[in-house]
């Protein structure tokens, strides 16, 4: 969900020319320039009619007598006496620019100023946002626009909101992230904002880092074009009317290849600027200790429902059957001992997609986890300010329940308060490695001859001397790792996702003995570095952290925080053009427009 739109008024331009001349007579002169409607006045004297273009431009000239003062005219041989009349050069100058501005206007075309375009070029009738310091053209908004419609869409059809798309989404209604409520088309729009945010907020700073797209993004950003030429040409359309089909008006082949540009260096920026500006795990426990009253521990359980069901044939019915659980729900035995009754359905559902082999194994996972410990913030944006009071309230017992139904959703919560829940203490470990294999192929390993070992255990210590030689930060490591280690699965070069040779939050058993020795030793601190050397060759570590899954939970809201913070750092700017954005328009209506 996204924050409050703020909604800024557009940019005006203005220049004014102050002049006198050399006696006591003075003259202000304006020329202006606004992007609303593109209508240029500009006031010269001696023009007597107003000059007008197509299209509703119009320059406006108005009469302004001038009063010259006995001022003698030479001949030009005459150089010694010459007078230049200032008064009249300045006026033929800015009659000169108001003729530029009508060649200029003639020239590119009405719908150059007033129209969007499908290919990028940044005129104004095509700018509908300006976030940061980028550009988003109308094209592009859509683009993004309809990928945020189209995943509320699959979720409303699994049932997770309720929306009916074949009515008008301004009059139907949901809650934004601080609890209050909005329409479903203003909330397509703050998401839309939301997203662009997020990608420009690390787009920008790796444009300005110099990052540039490798041969691999180029590479595979034109076999994306390609595929959805290959796409349009087997469904017998024209590549730009199918890509405006498909991803929204005014979105071109240049919209496409800008978006995966500047999404490819959104990714390649992320993990790195995430390193600056997340909390160190050095002053995690600290953290916690100022930020413990933030977080309320609970049990609770979800019960699905549809009042199409025909157990339940109105909210009311909902409700009554909550209650009836909460009577029968005294300690977190209870709570167990219901679940496959009020869970039953869910139960079912995570069997059915695989999740678990069966209905008992799902029964036991789920039953781990009824015990909760939340951020204060999550309780109330997730069931909002009054489940939060109660939860918090000082003469909340042990063993006290309430419910909350959620129609949007389909869900009945049930909470209770337990002292049994309590943080989860389960011992997890952080870690940065850069593995140097003995051979090119990591499953060669087993015959890799002395020598190689030790060529492999050579490099390593030059990384290591590398790395001593350099800022000797967590950044400096994992930028290390990026370029030298053979695990590709903790780094970009691999598929997961992750960057810098990461092994985070990794629970004991995982990773080979000398690995994990090495990261749980408790005298650890962090920012040590060390060669271990295993079975898969010799590994470069960096230590982060090693304690309690809470106090990870803990750093991870830490660390959103500060990205939110971050992304909302990130202000925008509504254009003119906005109004040609798409919007949402009921099933039936599209259909018959």
């Amino acid at each position: 969900m996204n924050n409050k739109e703020k909604n800024l008024p557009s940019e005006e331009n203005t220049l004014q020319e102050n002049s006198s001349d050399k006696d006591t007579s003075k003259e202000t002169e304006k020329v202006s320039e606004e992007n609303k409607g593109w209508e240029f006045d500009a006031k010269a004297p001696m023009l007597e009619n107003n000059i007008k273009l197509g299209g509703g431009f119009q320059i406006d000239v108005d009469q302004q007598p001038v009063a010259y003062k006995n001022e003698k005219i030479k001949k030009a041989k005459d150089k010694e006496h010459i007078v230049i009349n200032r008064k009249a050069l300045r006026i033929g100058l800015l009659s000169a620019v108001s003729a530029i501005l009508a060649a200029l206007l003639i020239f590119f075309g009405v719908r150059f100023f007033a129209f969007p375009n499908s290919s990028e070029t940044m005129s104004p009738g095509n700018v509908a946002l300006t976030v940061g310091n980028t550009k988003v053209s109308v094209g592009m908004y859509n683009m993004y626009y309809n990928m945020v419609v189209s995943n509320y869409k699959q979720y409303a059809t699994q049932g997770y909101f309720d929306i009916d798309f074949s009515k008008d989404l301004s009059e139907q209604f949901t809650t934004d992230e601080n609890n209050e409520k909005i329409s479903w088309e203003e909330m397509f729009k703050q998401n839309t904002i939301k997203q662009l945010q997020y990608v420009i907020a690390y787009y920008e700073p790796a444009v300005e880092a110099g990052f540039t797209l490798s041969d691999e993004q180029k590479e595979a950003i034109e076999e994306n074009i390609e595929s959805m030429k290959k796409s349009a040409s087997e469904a017998g359309s024209n590549f730009n009317k199918y890509i405006e089909a498909n991803y929204g008006k005014y979105c071109g082949v240049a919209t496409l290849r800008k978006f995966f540009e500047q999404r490819a260096l959104y990714e390649s920026y992320y993990n790195r600027m995430n390193l600056k500006i997340s909390l160190p795990f050095s002053d995690i426990e600290k953290y916690y200790e100022e930020h413990k009253t933030d977080y309320t521990s609970f049990a609770m359980v979800e019960m699905k429902f549809s009042l199409e069901d025909s157990e339940f044939k109105t909210i009311e019915d909902v409700k009554a059957k909550a209650q009836e659980y909460c009577n029968k729900i005294k300690n977190l035995e209870d709570l167990k001992s219901l679940l496959p009754e009020i869970s039953g359905e869910l139960i079912e559902q995570a069997v059915e997609q695989g999740y678990f082999a069966d209905s008992a194994a799902a029964i036991k996972s789920l039953a781990s986890s009824l015990t909760v410990t939340y951020n204060n913030d999550v309780i109330e944006s997730n069931f909002g300010k009054e489940i939060l009071t109660w939860l918090q309230a000082s003469d909340r017992a042990d063993g006290d329940t309430t419910y909350q139904i959620n129609e949007d959703m389909g869900y009945a919560y049930i909470f209770l308060n337990t002292s049994e829940a309590k943080p989860d203490s389960t011992e997890l470990y952080s870690v940065r490695h850069i593995l140097i294999s003995p051979t090119e192929e990591l499953s060669d390993v087993e015959k890799a001859t002395e020598e190689q070992w030790n060529a492999a255990q050579e490099k390593a210590e030059k990384i290591v001397e590398e790395y001593n030689s350099g800022e000797k930060t967590e950044l400096s490591f994992a930028e290390l790792a990026e370029k030298n280690s053979a695990d590709v699965n903790s780094t970009s070069n691999g598929q997961s996702g992750s960057y810098g040779g990461i092994i985070g939050k990794t629970s004991l058993g995982v990773m080979v003995p000398e690995f994990e020795n090495w990261a749980t030793d408790d005298a650890r601190k962090y920012g040590d570095v060390g060669i271990v050397k295993s079975k898969y060759g010799y590994h470069i570590m960096y230590f982060i952290y090693d304690g309690p899954t809470y106090l990870f939970n803990v750093m991870d809201d830490a660390n959103m925080e500060k990205i939110s913070e971050f992304i909302n750092s990130v202000t925008y700017n509504e254009h003119s053009a906005f109004k040609k954005t798409t919007v949402v328009e009921p099933v039936s209506k599209a259909a018959n427009s």
